[in-house]
């Protein structure tokens, strides 16, 4: 009874306090004032009346907590006088109401595991709907891949482009939908596995480069050299996180804007390693209003801002709670039309069982980077300096009157960087590799193909952003240091060939077939393609593959039952095993696992990516 009371003082101290004391000030206005003026006696009267509203409010709610508290106590005591005067009472009785708690218990527990089943049957359907949804979308992402690589026309390419683009699109909304729901159901679950920090952030990054140069943007990338790249955590909720707000920062950034993503450590000890994550733009930002909402599911600034722009609106609201997951906090700052950058840290565990990074001494070399003229200042050169000073190298800035315009000899450097964006006029790529010294272009996807190896003789062209695995590869392709090469998750190497491998692919959909069937076939792979699982079981028993591609869903014989049936076989008859690859359109957490402990092998989801086919193939065939 006291803590209610005391509950009840604490809420209505303030507004009792700010009763009186609005109601003092109100009347000493009125009496300083005209008493005939009647709008601040109006006032009075309305604080008044609010006040004792919300005083009301305040009681009825306390009531009403209070009687649910009472009848909670009344039914636990009559339940504790029930079992201590047992014997004093009427077995008639007793009985009676021993079933009658025992009703209102099974009644409560019916009622949980409705609940539960609700909730079962929600995440199923919307794992059968990602699933159908993936399906034709695996058929219509990879054939606009395989045309891509096609002699198309101007107009082609760019139907192929918009085609790509609403694929995609729809894949994120499909994503964003599930996880979603995953959160909501508290099923999402957090991996702790050992990764690459800068592999990590370099793939992620990879997939925006396109999206940044479609609108001419400036999109940096530095991640603190000094940092070790061997940590334990979950490299992909990380992607998914990063990949969330570069997304929104590319979106909501005009043409010609800028972007930085920013990676530093904050903290160390002996375990663990702090590290700050931050993405920033100069889009259309945000007011303090929005930014209030903004973490909220389906919480986009404006419903125009939606219309605008596209998107479900979830993705900030699904890494805020993936970040939360993972021992941080998302944070925003941001101004009206000057720029927003969303925040971060997690405390990631070190991965003691690596040496820490030891790269090549580039001491002995200078490296200079051209400019037009000196008033340019961007984030994009801290960038590589930051990164060639850390390599040993010396770093110095020259501009092109010195180098072309000047008829004093300049002294050049050992290697000289060139920027494809200050170089897009007839003839100047032509100058700029003339240079009595090696030189590098950096350039994008956009530019790249203006590029005649023929005509434009550079030591080495590289794609932007620059890394700093694409720096050892600039330094290390044009100095001395060949033999000692190094090899990075940016080494650009050509198509992998599978010569000699057959595999045995089984799914039920006829386009998903022709597309798997081409992309292993353009590898190197003799294929051959069945449509149900129990023509997979047939052919995997009459002949010898070397890998089998199984999807999961299927008529006749779905793919685990098919992976059953193929396992005993080759127990049976002391055969060798063949590596079953689990193909499904299903992205929910423990997918993997779970197919793994029904004796497949590996794990690859539509729609197909066909590095993450490469690596599957090369790690089970020992190609």
């Amino acid at each position: 009874m006291k803590k209610n009371l005391l509950d009840i003082s604490v809420r209505m101290a303030p507004l009792v306090v700010l009763l009186f004391l609005s109601s003092y000030w109100s009347y000493r206005e009125w009496e300083r004032m005209d008493p005939a003026n009647t709008g601040l006696f109006v006032s009075l009267l309305m604080i008044v009346v609010l006040s004792l509203l919300s005083l009301g409010y305040i009681w009825f709610d306390y009531r009403k907590e209070t009687r649910e508290n009472r009848a909670l106590v009344s039914v636990l005591d009559s339940i504790e006088h029930l079992v201590d005067n047992e014997e004093r009472i009427h077995t008639q009785q007793r009985e009676a109401a021993y079933k009658y708690i025992a009703d209102l218990f099974s009644l409560l527990v019916e009622k949980g595991k409705k609940i539960r089943e609700e909730a079962e049957a929600k995440s199923q359907f919307l794992s059968t709907m990602s699933h159908e949804i993936r399906t034709p979308l695996n058929g219509i992402l990879g054939f606009t891949k395989l045309l891509k690589e096609m002699d198309t026309t101007e107009d082609q390419e760019e139907f192929i482009s918009l085609i790509e683009n609403s694929s995609n699109n729809l894949i994120a909304i499909v994503n964003d939908v599930l996880d979603l729901s995953k959160m909501n159901a508290e099923k999402m679950e957090i991996e702790s596995i050992p990764f690459n920090l800068f592999e990590t952030i370099d793939l992620t990054v990879a997939s925006f480069a396109q999206m940044a140069d479609q609108k001419d943007i400036e999109f940096g990338v530095l991640v603190d050299p000094t940092l070790s790249p061997y940590m334990i955590g979950d490299p992909t909720k990380l992607s998914q996180i990063l990949t969330n707000l570069i997304g929104n920062a590319i979106k909501f950034t005009d043409a010609y804007g800028k972007i930085n993503l920013f990676v530093e450590g904050v903290s160390s000890d002996k375990d663990h390693t702090g590290l700050k994550f931050s993405v920033s733009d100069n889009g259309i930002g945000l007011s303090e209003a929005q930014q209030k909402t903004i973490f909220e599911a389906y919480g986009q600034a404006t419903a125009g801002t939606s219309r605008k722009y596209g998107g479900t609106g979830l993705g900030l609201t699904i890494s805020r709670k993936m970040v939360q997951l993972m021992g941080g906090e998302l944070e925003v700052k941001s101004k009206e039309n000057e720029g927003t950058t969303f925040f971060f840290t997690l405390p990631l565990e070190k991965n003691k069982d690596h040496e820490p990074s030891v790269y090549i001494d580039f001491s002995d070399l200078s490296v200079g980077l051209a400019l037009p003229v000196k008033s340019i200042n961007r984030q994009l050169d801290t960038n590589l300096q930051t990164y060639i000073e850390h390599l040993g190298a010396t770093f110095s800035f020259y501009y092109y009157e010195d180098l072309f315009e000047s008829e004093t000899p300049v002294s050049l450097p050992d290697i000289m960087i060139f920027d494809h964006h200050y170089a897009r006029l007839p003839g100047e790529l032509e100058q700029c590799a003339a240079l009595e010294c090696k030189s590098v272009l950096l350039t994008n996807g956009s530019l790249r193909a203006r590029v005649n190896p023929q005509q434009h003789h550079f030591t080495d062209v590289v794609l932007t952003p620059v890394s700093l695995a694409k720096t050892i590869r600039i330094l290390t392709n044009a100095s001395e240091h060949k033999k000692e090469k190094i090899l990075t998750s940016d080494t650009v190497e050509d198509t992998e060939q599978y010569q000699g491998i057959h595999a045995l692919v089984a799914d039920d959909n006829q386009i998903n077939c022709k597309l798997i069937k081409i992309i292993l076939e353009n590898l190197g792979l003799e294929v051959t393609v069945v449509n149900d699982g129990k023509e997979a079981v047939a052919m995997s028993t009459k002949n010898v593959y070397d890998i089998i591609f199984m999807d999961i869903e299927m008529p006749v014989m779905d793919g685990v039952e098919a992976c059953k049936q193929i396992i005993q076989h080759e127990t049976e008859h002391h055969l060798k095993h063949v590596p079953i690859i689990a193909l499904t359109a299903n992205t929910s957490s423990g997918e993997k696992e779970k197919y793994m402990s029904k004796g497949m092998d590996d794990y690859a989801v539509k729609p197909l990516d066909i590095e993450a086919l490469k690596m599957i193939i090369s790690e089970h065939c020992n190609s």
